[in-house]
């Protein structure tokens, strides 16, 4: 069993307004990354959100499997991404295998990718599970559940990524080449690259499957 944690309480401070919120090609960009997760073979989504964020965002986060979906507040986002993670682990099943550490931020990220880092971490649930693209290591991130109790007690603007650095020896990196795009939206000239984007593209989210 593995549980997912996507921390979305972040100020948006360099957005200056809610950048999760924000809809793109009538999805907001933390329900992208909610649908993703729950088209995953995870077992349950724990949704953090800042104070008074629980309600859903549109009609893919109102028609969510509830048994799924599990929404918790982060009553202080001002202390950093380390705060939502300590919110989210505090909702973990202890009997879960593994945690995978979801950036909501991320809006092209898919539920294939979601199921190959899963897949890798059953064939050894004693390992730290990274993609890679290009060799460059990025999230999501599945932790076993041995490290759940340093993840709750993580500090900082940094969610589960010290924990990795403290146990480098443990992590298997799944290079996910081109058919992942990890691009996150912090500015308001990555909203505007985002938004380009999916005019190109045409309706709906686009899933890039490789497996």
């Amino acid at each position: 069993m593995i549980q997912g944690i996507i921390l979305a309480a972040g100020l948006s401070s360099r957005m200056g307004k809610p950048k999760l919120l924000v809809h793109l090609d009538g999805f907001t960009i933390r329900s992208r990354v909610v649908q993703a997760a729950l088209g995953s073979c995870l077992d349950r989504v724990i949704l953090v959100t800042g104070p008074g964020g629980a309600s859903p965002t549109d009609a893919s986060e109102r028609a969510a499997t509830s048994g799924r979906l599990l929404k918790v507040s982060n009553p202080h986002p001002q202390a950093g991404m380390s705060s939502s993670l300590r919110a989210g682990m505090a909702a973990i099943d202890p009997n879960s295998l593994g945690v995978m550490v979801i950036l909501a931020d991320q809006p092209w990220l898919t539920h294939t990718v979601i199921d190959e880092l899963a897949k890798a971490f059953m064939r050894d649930t004693g390992k730290i599970v990274a993609p890679t693209i290009e060799g460059r290591r990025t999230t999501p991130v599945v932790f076993p559940n041995d490290l759940f109790d340093e993840l709750k007690v993580q500090s900082g603007d940094v969610g589960g990524r010290n924990v990795l650095i403290r146990n480098l020896y443990r992590v298997v990196e799944i290079e996910m080449g081109s058919y992942y795009d990890d691009t996150d939206i912090d500015t308001p000239e990555d909203l505007k690259r985002a938004e380009q984007r999916t005019s190109d593209e045409g309706p709906g989210p686009r899933p890039r499957d490789k497996f």
